[in-house]
């Protein structure tokens, strides 16, 4: 039987070992990267593993874990906070802003982590004299510099007789115009798993209906991490 096939299998052994999701154990893209479990799931997983379509996350072929949102945006993240409901996300090819266009969080369950937000209006410009700052290294190249101004600079003082504007993006963090490539994210719902994570516990459907979940102790076993990465160490290079 093909290795893939078994793999999903095993998945979905153990999400429903015993009828219910008791069983399932947090999962992983790679051995360093984030625990994924409730509300989250891997995309190969079963729907009753995760809590909706918007906590689902794959595994790319450099073993990352990517979260794909509604306005075909990718984000690699990095780390998952489920007690806080936090995740660190980062642009997989290391450039937050090259996704500024089309980036949006109103189709998603998160929203941004209490930053400071901006509207912002980006430049190509082929030469520009004044202050540097607001260039976006990853997307300029020569002879051709990108930058971007927020609602509070004062164009007033900046020369932009070279430069030719590209688009507004609105409401915007400023750590995605900035080079660290790091976003930081929340989600409300389920509220509940928060409290469950306090108590050292974790998180599931509480029934088949999907109506409320509920807090149980962690699973001693680790056959669910075990089998993510058995498969993709072989389907993919580590």
């Amino acid at each position: 039987m093909d290795l893939s096939v078994v793999c999903l299998l095993m998945l979905v052994l153990v999400c429903h070992g015993d009828g219910h999701n008791e069983t399932f154990q947090e999962a992983k893209c790679k051995k360093h990267g984030p625990a994924i479990r409730f509300p989250f799931r891997l995309d190969k997983q079963p729907e009753d593993c995760g809590y909706d379509p918007g906590f689902v996350l794959s595994c790319n072929e450099r073993n990352e874990t990517l979260l794909h949102l509604p306005t075909s945006v990718t984000l690699n993240i990095k780390k998952i906070d489920y007690k806080s409901r936090l995740i660190i996300a980062a642009d997989p090819d290391n450039c937050l802003p090259r996704q500024l266009r089309n980036f949006s969080l109103s189709k998603s369950p998160f929203k941004f982590a209490d930053q400071y937000q901006d509207d912002y209006a980006l430049f190509n410009c082929t030469s520009k004299y004044g202050d540097y700052y607001e260039r976006i290294p990853c997307l300029s190249v020569p002879g051709y510099d990108i930058y971007a101004y927020g609602s509070d600079n004062f164009l007033g003082y900046t020369d932009l007789t070279n430069c030719t504007k590209m688009y507004n993006v609105s409401s915007i963090p400023s750590e995605m115009i900035g080079g660290d490539n790091i976003l930081r994210l929340n989600w409300s719902e389920p509220e509940a798993c928060g409290v469950c994570e306090a108590q050292g516990k974790f998180c599931r459907w509480k029934n088949n209906a999907k109506l409320e979940t509920e807090c149980y102790e962690k699973p001693k076993s680790n056959k669910g991490t075990v089998c993510i990465r058995f498969c993709f160490s072989f389907l993919q290079p580590i």
